[in-house]
């Protein structure tokens, strides 16, 4: 019975690392996306021109994949914890389940995955700004450089 205890507790030992772990490649994730965003607003900044639309959607892409990979961990992280839970029922000790029980019971806490989702929404919200005062404005400024070219064209036709 005593082995057994032990062997209970070293692989939940094994799971409270393990969910460690993916809470750190989680975090580098999120911190690989957010590069690429900033990557990606610093070339938008220095084009700005019609490229810049096809940039914005690129991000947009990423963002879409990096708030899947954030439900992804969500959903990882919340198995790893149900089965650390379940151990700890066996061992006769929950400190995990009493943080949990604790936390939900505060009003001020939010989940990470709320919080973590935040960042990519404003990033695509962003891109769809810039994508559409690309549209809007890159119009009227090749509307104007038209009309600059036309009175010069007229100009030029005039007696001096």
């Amino acid at each position: 019975m005593e082995n057994q205890e032990k062997d209970l507790k070293a692989v939940w030992q094994t799971c409270v690392q393990m969910a460690h772990s993916a809470s750190q490649r989680r975090d580098t994730m999120n911190n690989l996306f957010v590069t690429l965003n900033l990557a990606i607003l610093a070339a938008i900044s220095w084009l700005w021109d019609t490229k810049t639309i096809f940039l914005c959607a690129a991000g947009m892409i990423i963002c879409t994949v990096w708030i899947l990979y954030i439900n992804n961990f969500k959903r990882l992280n919340a198995a790893k914890y149900q089965v650390i839970i379940d151990l700890e029922e066996k061992l006769g000790i929950t400190p995990m389940k009493d943080e949990w029980e604790i936390l939900g019971k505060t009003k001020r806490y939010l989940e990470g995955t709320k919080i973590e989702r935040i960042l990519p929404l404003a990033f695509a919200i962003g891109y769809v700004v810039i994508a559409v005062l690309m549209i809007t404005i890159k119009r009227p400024e090749q509307a104007a450089k038209a009309a600059a070219e036309a009175a010069q064209a007229v100009q030029a036709t005039l007696p001096a």
